[in-house]
């Protein structure tokens, strides 16, 4: 399944099939998260082997913060408790 990035955007892997005639279907769940419909036009760029899609912005597009509920058990609200532990008041980091 997909991973959230340092950035909050969320990265998954996907195995996409092209067909005899070089279509290839972006599944559902991507296509409405992404707001993609039927006959829109998605702007691509070739840089030697890497093909970027990156369809325009619509209304539909699901934010790089939705499903951020889900990572309050998991993401530290403080980065320097994760990495130091808590601070009793008064006291320095060193």
């Amino acid at each position: 399944m997909g991973k959230a990035s340092i950035d909050g955007s969320h990265e998954e892997e996907l195995t996409l099939t092209v067909d005899d005639r070089g279509r290839v279907t972006l599944p559902k769940e991507v296509r409405d998260q992404l707001g993609i419909e039927s006959n829109d036009e998605l702007p691509a760029t070739l840089v030697g082997s890497v093909l970027e899609v990156n369809p325009k912005p619509s209304s539909k597009l699901q934010l790089a913060t939705a499903g951020r509920d889900d990572w309050t058990e998991t993401t530290p609200t403080d980065a320097g408790d994760a990495l130091f532990g808590p601070m009793d008041q008064g006291s320095e980091r060193r």
